[in-house]
């Protein structure tokens, strides 16, 4: 007999008919904007910064356990922040089931509020279809294909953003600014309750449609019912206060930043409102590209980094380039942009800071009035400008980033916004003092890590030179992993990656076994060492960690597995960090000199180390465990400003904010910005190298 719970499950399954219906599955899809799953959409709760919306709603599964809240959240990916969570889900809160769906509405209310337009306007742009999340195993929150044109499921979280969407359309749009916390016992955030969320300034009707005119319309899926409400009565209350004008007044008594006096419409709806003095110009009528190339390839060579802009390529390269290889590159002077047409919609803009040469595949331009082009890059790397020359970029295919340029004909197409010539020095200057600052201060949060490495270099060195220490071939104190996965099509898993210079390991996402392509690939395990086949000779080995147990490398990645008894493979992480480590590693890498240098693990293993004694190898760990916890703390608080300061600067160059009031500390002469710090994690906004010579192993 099927129960009464099962009955009303049974109840609420929905059939669903691909072709009229809006589907998502994977992020980078058209819609996949709509998954918990996508980046770009980053929330603050409580002055927390979320990247995504899946990692606010696995944490609030523990609001009785901060430091699980803390480990999810600080995750950069949300496929690991839902991995971090799962061996505490015994943990979550006692109501969990009887809350989740509450949970799941506000954390989409949340995630409409303060991404206001780029949220927004996808949930319009599904018009009137039903909205499915195309599922392979969960039928509660998606829907199962259960042939090419049919998805049966629950659907929940679709459901919900149909929900969401209909009152987007309605009156009670506004009412949406504002997201009450949810009327649920112990609604906390590292133990404190949560706050009222409010949308990010300047939010409005989201752009590009009108909730009760002209919307698209589709046919309903013949196959699919009325739905009755799943939900309980909606969270948002038409009566909320509106506080935009408290919060206009507080800015005014601020001595910080604080918005312009008066506003226009900039007559383009993705842009919003401009400083009523504000000019807004085609790009066209502002830069205008050169194509003047080298026939000597003598010039400097510059590279391109986002954090830094162009600096010539030895500062931040050791691959070798002789003037043949650098015919036909193009030339750029000082003081002109240089665009990177493959990497626009990661906001890969620089001013060049002295005459050189670029890649062949990046556009340089000459300004064609008297104005400040680092004001113009800073504009074109907000998340606003990059997601519309995504859509202005053209190539192979859908979704196919590394195959989308954009080409100067769209770029000069696109409007800019253009304050006075000199509030655009005052804007540069703001920032330039803010950023040699933030610099500073990440610098000396540096130190505290590489005082941890220091140690561990030292003691290292010593347990070598130990007197107790024995020379052992690593073959005997280490098994080579060569059980490999029997992959099923239909299973996920999870591949890892290695950086290099001794940055660590990270997971790629969850993929089915039918896509891992012609790898063979071995499962690892917390406490595996593993190497880079390819980069090993540049730093790129690591400890796996708890996060990455039971994850998969390819068989491009040797796996060692200390011997009981004999070495802790927390020993061979230092010893491969050492010099001497670093040399064998080197030796044992074929090939000239260059990036493709393939480590030859079975001559590797013939080496012999010296190894000491277990309590030293302890040691070593304890002190790898503290420099670990160390950099992890590290990288979290260089996240969190790094999203303050990319907020705040969009803020600014987009006209939210105005700082021609402010008075700046005068800037260090003695010291640029490129002098405090040039490694590439300092201000980078991904964890992913995006220019040529890419030093991540992936």
């Amino acid at each position: 007999m099927t129960s009464t719970s099962e009955a009303s499950r049974n109840n609420q399954f929905r059939t669903y008919d691909r072709e009229t219906s809006v589907v998502f599955l994977k992020t980078k899809e058209r819609f996949g904007g709509l998954s918990n799953m996508a980046g770009g959409f980053p929330l603050c709760v409580n002055g927390v910064r979320i990247r995504t919306s899946e990692a606010l709603y696995q944490a609030c599964r523990f609001p009785h356990l901060p430091d699980v809240q803390r480990t999810i959240i600080d995750e950069r990916s949300p496929m690991t922040a839902k991995m971090r969570s799962k061996p505490f889900r015994k943990d979550s809160r006692p109501d969990w089931d009887a809350v989740r769906v509450k949970i799941m509405r506000w954390s989409l209310r949340v995630k409409l509020a303060q991404n206001w337009n780029e949220f927004g306007r996808l949930l319009l742009s599904t018009g009137d279809r039903p909205i499915v999340e195309q599922s392979r195993k969960d039928d509660f929150w998606g829907a199962k294909v259960i042939d090419d044109g049919t998805l049966v499921g629950m659907n929940v979280l679709g459901r919900l953003l149909m929900e969401l969407r209909e009152q987007l359309k309605g009156d009670e749009a506004e009412s949406l600014h504002e997201i009450e916390p949810l009327s649920i016992p112990e609604f906390l955030l590292f133990r404190q309750p949560i706050e009222v969320i409010c949308a990010a300034g300047g939010s409005r009707r989201p752009v590009g449609l009108d909730a009760r005119h002209e919307r698209p319309v589709a046919p309903p899926p013949p196959r699919d019912l009325p739905q009755p409400s799943l939900f309980d009565q909606p969270m948002i209350d038409k009566g909320q206060m509106d506080i935009k004008t408290d919060r206009a007044a507080e800015a005014e008594n601020t001595i910080g930043p604080k918005p312009y006096s008066g506003y226009r419409d900039s007559a383009h709806d993705w842009l919003g409102a401009a400083p009523e003095h504000w000019q807004v110009v085609r790009s066209k009528y502002l830069f205008r590209e050169v194509d003047d190339r080298t026939d000597t390839g003598t010039e400097t060579l510059l590279s391109m980094r986002q954090a830094h802009g162009l600096i010539p390529h030895n500062k931040v390269s050791t691959k070798p380039v002789t003037p043949e290889d650098l015919k036909g590159y193009k030339r750029v002077r000082a003081g002109q942009m240089v665009l990177n047409r493959m990497q626009a919609s990661n906001g890969m803009f620089a001013v060049a800071r002295e005459d050189g040469l670029v890649s062949p595949d990046y556009a340089v331009f000459r300004l064609l009035q008297p104005i400040e082009p680092d004001y113009f890059v800073n504009l074109f790397k907000t998340n606003i400008y990059r997601a519309k020359f995504r859509q202005e970029s053209k190539g192979l295919g859908t979704g196919m980033s590394g195959f989308l340029r954009l080409y100067s004909d769209r770029f000069g197409t696109i409007p800019a916004m253009q304050p006075p010539e000199d509030e655009q020095r005052i804007i540069v200057s703001f920032i330039r003092n803010y950023d040699q600052r933030i610099r500073r201060l990440i610098q000396n949060k540096r130190k505290i890590a590489e005082a941890a490495s220091e140690r561990l270099k030292l003691v290292t060195r010593e347990a070598m030179n130990s007197t107790d220490a024995q020379e052992i071939r690593l073959d005997v104190a280490t098994q080579l992993v060569i059980r490999p996965v029997e992959r099923a099509p239909a299973n996920l898993y999870i591949p890892v990656g290695l950086y290099n210079r001794g940055r660590g390991m990270f997971l790629k996402p969850e993929t089915p076994g039918e896509e891992l392509g012609d790898s063979h690939f071995f499962w690892i395990k917390a406490g595996d060492f593993i190497f880079s086949g390819q980069f090993a000779w540049e730093g790129a080995v690591a400890l796996v960690g708890d996060e990455a147990d039971g994850c998969i490398a390819s068989h491009r990645y040797p796996i060692l597995r200390g011997t009981e008894g004999v070495v802790d493979t927390s020993y061979l992480l230092a010893f491969f960090r050492s010099d001497y480590g670093q040399l064998l590693l080197d030796i044992h890498s074929r090939g000239a000199a260059g990036r493709n240098r393939p480590l030859n693990i079975r001559s590797l293993r013939k080496e012999k180390i010296r190894i000491p004694p277990a309590e030293i190898q302890q040691e070593i760990r304890r002190i790898i465990d503290l420099e670990t916890a160390i950099r992890k703390r590290f990288k979290s608080e260089l996240a969190k400003i790094n999203e303050y300061r990319e907020r705040l600067i969009s803020d600014i160059v987009t006209g939210k904010l105005d700082v021609r009031h402010i008075e700046l500390p005068a800037l260090d002469e003695n010291t640029s910005l490129e002098d405090i710090d040039l490694s590439d994690d300092v201000l980078e906004t991904d964890d992913t190298e995006l220019m040529e010579g890419a030093d991540a192993d992936e």
